[in-house]
């Protein structure tokens, strides 16, 4: 079930069929995942919400004929947003469960439409419910932003939870390339993770090598035979660019670095569909983060403004 929310994202036209969306693309938040606890239900659950408030508190809305300096032209010479907003899954704690098959009922439609998805989450389970709707479908390639690589198989019997979603992609056949970028630290992996990872045909590309070697050369590097879909946990950008995460690292990638991966998909009409998972609105500071997710969506519809024409000619 969806719930309107109000104002939309850009002041988008919103609705609640996904059936009659026209636009090439759909903004939606998904608020949760499969969870290990309790306290992931809500602890991303308004992300969607507060990106909306922040790209009204920024005025752009008001400002979509201008200039936008990070695309090199107009934002929308028409003045019209590219997009429609579907509100939030609105989900149901007394049975968390069901927002697998919320999601798959709203997705699916969008995806079987060419129209791409920008879903705001919703902890790092939220991944697989975009990616589920390509299978038979579509095959895609997979671009991960993150500061962990999420290839648990398993954390308590679940299989599902956030420390797994990428070990869950590669059991969809539509997956092809699977890239990791921005891992740091230390997290749930081990060495049989990484060493799982690596052996179902991952790259992983830690943030030391995106800082030593540059961004351009990680995006030049992707293979634009396919589309890609893009996980991107807010953790994986510095805590100073994303504060607004569980799980902060220092060492992160900048907001250049990761517009740089995303406007180069865009670019090049590559994008099938973007998830932002684990914002936690309680722990921004400033909105930083909100602002942050808001400017890179900016970018991708400026850039990618034809998606469906790219879906016809795979």
């Amino acid at each position: 079930m969806l719930a309107p929310s109000f104002p939309t994202f850009l002041g988008a036209e919103n609705s609640i069929d996904p059936a009659a969306v026209k636009t090439p693309y759909a903004f939606l938040g998904i608020p949760y995942g499969p969870s290990y606890e309790a306290w992931e239900l809500s602890a991303a659950a308004g992300g969607a919400d507060a990106v909306r408030a922040a790209a009204v508190a920024h005025a752009y809305s008001r400002f979509l004929t201008h200039w936008n300096f990070d695309i090199g032209e107009p934002q929308f010479e028409d003045g019209k947003p590219n997009l429609t907003d579907l509100g939030n899954i609105a989900g149901n704690v007394r049975d968390p469960e069901c927002i697998v098959d919320d999601a798959a009922a709203v997705l699916g439609p969008l995806v079987k439409a060419g129209v791409v998805p920008i879903v705001i989450g919703g902890m790092d389970s939220v991944p697989p419910m975009l990616v589920a709707p390509f299978e038979g479908q579509e095959d895609i390639n997979i671009l991960q932003i993150d500061a962990h690589i999420d290839f648990r198989d398993e954390i308590n019997g679940r299989r599902d939870g956030f420390s797994s979603p990428m070990r869950r992609l590669r059991d969809y056949v539509c997956v092809h390339d699977l890239v990791q970028v921005g891992a740091r630290s230390i997290g749930s992996a081990r060495r049989q993770e990484v060493e799982a990872a690596i052996k179902a045909g991952n790259r992983i590309v830690t943030a030391w090598d995106v800082h030593e070697n540059g961004a351009k050369s990680v995006a030049e590097s992707l293979d634009l035979s396919r589309r890609w879909v893009v996980s991107l946990d807010c953790d994986g950008m510095d805590p100073s660019v994303a504060p607004g995460v569980g799980a902060i690292e220092p060492g992160g990638l900048t907001f250049m670095q990761t517009a740089i991966l995303l406007n180069h998909l865009a670019r090049n009409n590559r994008l099938a569909g973007i998830v932002f998972t684990e914002y936690q609105p309680a722990r921004d500071v400033g909105d930083a983060t909100a602002h942050v997710i808001a400017r890179l969506i900016l970018n991708i519809v400026g850039l990618q403004r034809d998606p469906q024409a790219t879906a016809m000619q795979r």
